[in-house]
């Protein structure tokens, strides 16, 4: 959907869009590539010229960025995860090595992704993919996102503990 440049609150939500971009890492492209759109859509979500619709929003939502944050400039309050039971924190490296641990054999990429996911869940650190855009390492990274977002709503949903 196209809007005329510089409607009603659209500047800064294409401002904070790009900010969110660049607080995980990315770069126009990357992003892009990771939301399975095309660079010229990218650029023109972030140069308020096309709103963005729902499923780029939610594809937005899977790569850890905040579109609560994008769409009305308030931070996503970070709640302490209650893992009831658990008697100590625990990292996201063991949870990533628990949920690989049933012969799921991945890649050191994939499990990367999964890491960095519940960091930024658990410690709200940024997530920085340091692999190129079109590579394998960097398809097996996202996909470990993928797998980090989806461990995460089980574990606040109660469907899976960690210990």
């Amino acid at each position: 959907m196209t809007t005329p440049k510089g409607s009603s609150g659209t500047v800064q939500l294409a401002a904070r869009l790009r900010e969110e971009r660049r607080r995980i890492g990315l770069s126009q492209a990357a992003m892009a590539e990771a939301l399975k759109t095309s660079l010229s859509s990218q650029k023109r979500y972030e140069n308020d010229e096309r709103k963005p619709d729902a499923d780029y929003l939610m594809a937005l939502e899977k790569l850890g960025i905040d579109t609560a944050f994008i769409l009305t400039g308030e931070r996503k309050s970070s709640q302490p995860l209650d893992l009831s039971g658990l008697g100590e924190h625990i990292s996201p490296e063991a949870i990533a090595d628990k949920v690989l641990a049933h012969g799921d054999k991945r890649s050191q990429e994939y499990r990367l992704g999964i890491v960095d996911v519940l960091r930024f869940r658990l410690d709200g650190k940024r997530i920085h993919c340091p692999y190129a855009a079109g590579t394998p390492q960097f398809d097996a990274y996202f996909a470990g996102n993928d797998r980090g977002h989806f461990q995460w709503r089980l574990m606040v949903d109660g469907a899976w503990k960690p210990n």
